[in-house]
């Protein structure tokens, strides 16, 4: 194109572009792209889409306004843990009958007019159980002294005592309670253990098979280190055959107990019966449980509910367990059921008999 006409054809546009300009001041302007418009939603007939959540029933999950629905059965989580261990084991029920049956509540309340069972109180301060052999290196001679007869037929205080050191601290003056057993046990309560830096079970007297180590005994003679039998003694009924015939309970049975008065009274659940030739009836508590209801030895109590001891079942032990059994410096129970890692990493460590 020659220069003359470039000149025309910018002209040109120059003149469309002020017409085209002078039109849309009066006139809308023309989108470029249309207005999205949402599609109207599916007719809807009498039973709502699948995708969306009207059809939930939410009933037994969060609180409704409308009178509430029966909740369809949810197996608790002790029932859950039950029967995964029954399953390994081999012991499981039927499948219809381990998702349909509810869990049954083991206690039971005493009949109405039944007399009452009332107990006495005593408060058990910290204290030790020597073998004879740790007699003699703690103290460089044996039998203990007897300082006053206990409760308990058989059972003395005696005036020896020990000094127990732990990671973090250490507890002068620990009673030592005889005659010897075959086993050392060290009974604390839980703020004994947090002074001492430990982290013992909560067992019966004399299971020391989740027994934890840890600490040293010192006595004017020598020390003796602990790989074992530091526990938190649960509570306990000590009961005279007599009172077991007349009251209908037995040895290993679990039992609720009231106790104390006014804002501080407690009631105790999973009390151990120990009922047998050497015991007298009395009910044990640790100084913590004590201060907690405000008793002191000598103190009343009242049982409400007992239920008979459940069979016992071999514990299903994993490699987490065993790493943890191995942190707190026990051994693994004799009877327990390991899974093949689980046996692999107990018998690199130690903790089971070859």
């Amino acid at each position: 194109m020659t220069d003359d006409e470039l000149d025309r054809l910018a002209d040109l546009i120059a003149r469309t572009l002020l017409e085209s300009r002078s039109d849309s001041a009066s006139a809308p302007r023309t989108p470029w792209l249309p207005t999205p418009v949402r599609p109207a939603p599916p007719a809807r007939g009498t039973e709502p889409p699948p995708w969306t959540g009207a059809a939930q029933a939410l009933d037994d999950v969060a609180p409704s306004r409308t009178e509430p629905r029966a909740p369809r059965f949810r197996a608790s989580a002790g029932e859950l843990a039950r029967a995964t261990r029954a399953a390994a084991a081999g012991k499981a029920p039927p499948p219809e009958r381990a998702t349909r049956e509810p869990e049954r509540r083991l206690t039971r309340p005493r009949p109405a007019g039944a007399p009452a069972i009332d107990v006495r109180v005593g408060v058990s301060n910290r204290h030790v159980h020597l073998s004879a052999e740790h007699v003699v290196h703690l103290f460089g001679t044996s039998p203990l002294s007897v300082a006053r007869q206990l409760s308990q037929p058989g059972q003395f205080a005696a005036r020896e005592t020990i000094d127990v050191v732990g990671p973090t601290g250490r507890i002068d003056g620990v009673r030592i309670v005889g005659p010897p057993r075959q086993e050392t046990q060290l009974e604390i309560a839980r703020s004994d253990a947090t002074a001492l830096g430990v982290e013992p079970p909560v067992a019966a007297s004399g299971s020391l098979d989740a027994s934890i180590g840890g600490v040293t005994l010192v006595g004017p003679a020598g020390r003796v280190e602990l790989r074992r039998g530091v526990i938190i003694a649960a509570r306990h009924l000590h009961l005279a055959p007599a009172d077991a015939r007349r009251w209908g309970l037995g040895d290993g049975d679990r039992l609720d107990v009231r106790c104390g008065a006014g804002a501080r009274a407690v009631t105790l659940h999973d009390v151990l019966v120990r009922s047998g030739d050497g015991d007298a009836t009395e009910l044990h508590l640790d100084v913590d449980e004590a201060r907690a209801a405000g008793l002191r030895t000598g103190d009343g109590a009242t049982v409400i509910a007992w239920r008979a001891p459940v069979d016992a079942r071999r514990p299903l032990v994993t490699e987490r367990d065993v790493l943890e059994i191995a942190r707190r410096g026990g051994r693994v129970p004799a009877n327990a059921i390991l899974t093949p890692s689980a046996r692999d990493r107990a018998a690199s460590l130690g903790l089971i008999d070859q």
